[in-house]
């Protein structure tokens, strides 16, 4: 290939192209008009000397030669948005960048916000966005356009290269009011009406719950929620019980009715992980961010 008579942003278009299957929605997503894409679609037919993609019904599908250009040109676009942000000094302090992480609510709250309070000092020109588990977040991880991603082991898929972050262990948050509260047995826990969280995919079950679901125990759920932020509305002023991380603890305090305990049964401890992206690993920048990362998350 002639480089110098090759526009490497054709590339980008290909890769939107071969993963939407579609010019509407791959023009959605790069922000240019349909017929700009299929202008640029015809450029790269005509310089690999191949359709690349063909339309077969409504939907398009790729040659026999566009299935071996999709993943190199993946492969190809990540490092090359590597090598562009590469600066001849190494600064942190002078780094202007956004890194996006997949995280929970509960991850966001007890760590992301001690991360962005080391990263005020050390790189204050870095910012962090947290997005949700979705599948659409994991297949922007997946493709290298989220840098990483933080989750309990469950959460992980084949492939991953993990590094523990931090630990946590548990505590049941009840009312003030609730006649087991001041010494609630085992009994009392499983029959107590339980809030729980569901917001990862699958299942959408956390840590707790899926160790509740283990034990086999009859367990009335009376709410189920997105989220850790709105919990405690569903404790005070009744009888029900909800087990948080240990560190949310003082997250939720100032929240009047409560009362917080030790479970009267043994939880297994909860490790949450950091994923960098693989594709990034020649980003030195999100390489130094990631060792801050550790290191936040070892003083925890």
């Amino acid at each position: 290939m002639h480089l110098e008579k090759f526009d490497l942003n054709l590339l980008v278009a290909i890769d939107a192209l071969m993963r939407h299957r579609s010019v509407t929605a791959a023009a959605t997503e790069l922000h240019i008009s349909q017929s700009a894409l299929s202008a640029a679609l015809k450029r790269v037919r005509a310089h690999f000397e191949d359709e690349i993609l063909f339309y077969n019904g409504q939907s398009m599908v790729p040659t026999a030669f566009g299935q071996e250009l999709e993943a190199d040109v993946r492969e190809l676009i990540v490092q090359l948005r590597t090598l562009s942000r590469r600066r001849a000094k190494d600064d942190l302090a002078q780094l202007d960048r956004q890194f996006t992480v997949i995280a929970s609510d509960y991850v966001a709250a007890v760590y992301v916000s001690e991360l962005c309070k080391r990263l005020a000092t050390v790189a204050p020109k870095v910012t962090i966005s947290v997005v949700p588990f979705t599948e659409e977040a994991l297949q922007r991880f997946q493709r290298g356009t989220i840098d990483f991603l933080i989750g309990p082991t469950f959460a992980m898929q084949e492939g991953f290269v993990r590094q523990d972050l931090f630990y946590d262990t548990f505590r049941c948050v009840l009312a003030k009011g609730n006649p087991v509260a001041q010494n609630m047995t085992e009994a009392d826990f499983f029959a107590s009406p339980q809030v729980v969280t569901e917001f990862f995919l699958d299942d959408g079950k956390s840590h707790f719950e899926r160790w509740l679901a283990q034990t086999d125990q009859p367990v009335k759920i009376v709410a189920s929620l997105p989220s850790f932020v709105v919990l405690p509305h569903y404790i005070a002023g009744t009888d029900n019980v909800a087990t948080i991380h240990n560190r949310l603890v003082p997250h939720f305090e100032s929240a009047p009715g409560l009362v917080f305990i030790d479970p009267p049964v043994p939880i297994p401890p909860l490790t949450e992980h950091l994923v960098s992206n693989r594709r990034n690993r020649h980003d030195a920048d999100a390489n130094r961010l990631r060792d801050i990362m550790l290191e936040v998350g070892r003083t925890l």
